[in-house]
């Protein structure tokens, strides 16, 4: 992979892609969707990034009047698992946002692939509709399509909407805890896992559905145990049936990070974030 275009690119998924793949050397465009969300901290991850060359920030008119065509092997990465996760999965009902994105990977059939990052939920039998809806629109639309479906995913920059972030901005902020009906507690992977696991996976090129796991029974239990969170206000999905079928790969993240090591580097961070409490 030459180059990569993020869209969402200060999301909480799309940020840490955004971050391994500069680290490999990779040119990234990270693409603003919602060119009006200044969400918090948003400076901080600009400035985390910002600093490395291979780094550019367009916004979605910006990235969508460029005239050029790409000619390097240019990776489109969304992470719409992101949208789920924050209640924002209707902007892709937004003809600009799907409409830019469509285009591009006609125009650039060629030589881009393109990887959507899923909530593990759309393998279920009712599936979110608004985001089955876009799928159904970039079907075809793309040479080399992914399609990765992804568990809980917990570490540095977690949405508070996740049970784990609750927990520890809890002992920081005396804060009360509430389970989102969104959050899958079938299984967790910690962020640094995953997205390895899922770049080595794209560059490989094999176009169809993934699905990482972390190959532990009952680990997300196991580590919301770590947090001492109370399972009484866990709303138990772990058990919902998912339609894997045989064009979906179940892969399994090899390096799992110590759910201690991994829960320190989040609280570290939350405690760097807010210093006073």
């Amino acid at each position: 992979m030459d180059k990569a275009i993020i869209f969402g690119i200060y999301n909480f998924i799309s940020f840490h892609a955004c971050k391994t793949l500069l680290n490999k050397g990779v040119e990234v465009i990270g693409i603003q969707i919602d060119e009006s969300d200044k969400s918090s901290f948003f400076e901080e991850k600009r400035l985390e990034v910002g600093r490395n060359a291979n780094f550019s920030e367009r916004s979605l008119s910006e990235w969508e009047n460029r005239r050029e065509e790409e000619t390097a092997q240019t990776t489109l990465i969304l992470s719409i698992y992101d949208l789920y996760m924050l209640n924002k999965e209707t902007i892709l009902q937004k003809e600009k946002i799907a409409g830019a994105i469509i285009q591009f990977m006609r125009e650039n059939k060629n030589n881009t692939n393109v990887a959507f990052i899923l909530p593990i939920q759309m393998l279920k039998a009712e599936q979110e509709k608004t985001i089955g809806a876009f799928l159904e629109q970039v079907k075809g639309c793309g040479k080399n399509t992914q399609m990765f479906y992804l568990p809980a995913i917990y570490g540095p920059w977690q949405p508070p909407v996740f049970l784990f972030q609750q927990a520890i901005l809890a002992t920081f902020q005396k804060s009360e805890i509430l389970k989102d009906e969104k959050e899958w507690t079938g299984d967790i992977l910690y962020v640094d896992d995953a997205i390895e696991t899922l770049i080595k996976t794209v560059e490989t090129g094999n176009p169809g559905g993934f699905m990482l796991e972390s190959g532990k029974k009952d680990y997300w239990a196991e580590c919301a145990a770590y947090l001492q969170i109370d399972e009484k206000i866990v709303l138990v999905n772990r058990n919902e049936l998912l339609q894997v079928g045989n064009q979906i790969d179940i892969v399994s993240v090899k390096n799992i990070t110590p759910i201690a090591d991994s829960i320190l580097k989040q609280m570290e961070h939350v405690q760097r974030l807010y210093p006073n409490g």
